[in-house]
């Protein structure tokens, strides 16, 4: 196992553009499961490739257990990688394709390594089949078993399941996972997905235009996020924003009245969706659609008397557009930010 740790790190990919990474500085303890997450362009593929050697710091250091990476090659670094294509080699087998590493490095009892890294991703049957051969989830077993042979001290996966469908990611996440804890590799695995994230990971790595806007556990992060980006970007449905203004300690939500976390003054109020259920006493909304989750209704409205702008609540029915109803929330329920974003203490 290994730690990794970005020490002010900055990295771009031309002088004509802006930084990719910027002065990034973060550590990746001995076999923790670091999820990345962020939207297209945040510069968390560029932060794996730098744990890899693929890329060099333009600035700053990057420390495996303690000790300098930064101009280390790929090769002399114990890393595997998965990306979200398996890229097999088509003219070799299941075997051979997870076997060419440990030949390429020099190491005995290849057939033994290879049928316990099969084993462990459930391709045992499938060693002497083609890639041509092989589904979608299969390869991906087959690129992971690859990696995992040669009991790396980092696993890095990037994007890994995007190109799945659904039911087989949900599959795949909790296979990886186990797997990750299994073999006790340290693991930084980079998702635009922050579902995948809140499920697998140790901890959770938000970041936006090059920086970390969070660092943190799922519950951390989901629960009380550091901003409004933080908490936009996590959840499905997102956190709720509202503007809001306190006048004598107090501010209104849908004509109903909470303890306000400043005198008076405008901030911001966040709730969760699902911590706002309709029933009871409390703010009303105008429902403007509903989605049917199944078991129960994500309804899409505005708050009576509200400045604008839809909000998410839970719903046991639901209820057509133009309804009127309430819903029930408590004052711990919130999250409260400043005008620029940042979380109020």
């Amino acid at each position: 196992m290994a730690s990794v740790r970005y020490e002010g790190v900055s990295f771009r990919y031309s002088k004509k553009f802006p930084l990719a990474i910027e002065n990034l500085s973060i550590k990746v303890k001995e076999g923790e499961f670091l999820a990345v997450v962020g939207s297209s362009g945040c510069g968390k593929s560029t932060f794996l490739r730098l744990a890899a050697g693929l890329e060099k710091p333009e600035t700053g250091a990057i420390y495996f257990n303690g000790k300098d990476f930064s101009r280390v090659p790929t090769k002399k670094r114990d890393v595997s990688i998965v990306f979200q294509s398996p890229c097999l080699y088509p003219h070799l087998d299941v075997a051979a394709n997870i076997a060419l590493a440990l030949k390429i490095a020099g190491k005995k009892a290849i057939g033994e390594k290879v049928e316990e890294a099969a084993k462990m991703c459930g391709i045992e049957k499938l060693l002497p089949m083609l890639p041509s051969e092989l589904s979608g989830g299969q390869k991906q077993r087959v690129a992971i078993a690859r990696a995992i042979v040669r009991r790396p001290d980092l696993f890095l996966m990037d994007e890994p399941l995007s190109s799945l469908d659904s039911n087989l990611r949900f599959q795949m996440r909790r296979e990886i996972r186990n797997l990750q804890k299994r073999i006790g590799t340290t693991a930084i695995y980079v998702t635009h997905d922050q579902l995948e994230a809140l499920t697998m990971a140790d901890r959770i790595a938000v970041m936006r235009d090059g920086r970390m806007e969070q660092v943190g556990t799922p519950e951390e992060v989901y629960k009380d996020p550091a901003n409004t980006f933080v908490a936009s970007f996590m959840g499905q449905p997102p956190m709720n924003l509202v503007e809001e203004e306190a006048e004598d300690g107090k501010f209104y939500l849908g004509g109903f009245a909470f303890p306000s976390p400043v005198p008076s003054g405008r901030f911001i109020a966040g709730f969760r969706p699902e911590t706002a259920r309709v029933g009871g006493a409390g703010p009303q909304i105008e429902v403007l659609g509903s989605e049917n989750m199944g078991r129960e209704f994500w309804l899409r409205a505005s708050l009576i008397g509200g400045a604008g702008g839809d909000i998410f609540v839970l719903s046991s029915l639901p209820y057509p557009a133009g309804a009127r109803v309430s819903f029930s929330l408590s004052p711990q329920d919130f999250r409260y930010f400043d005008l620029s974003g940042r979380k109020l203490s």
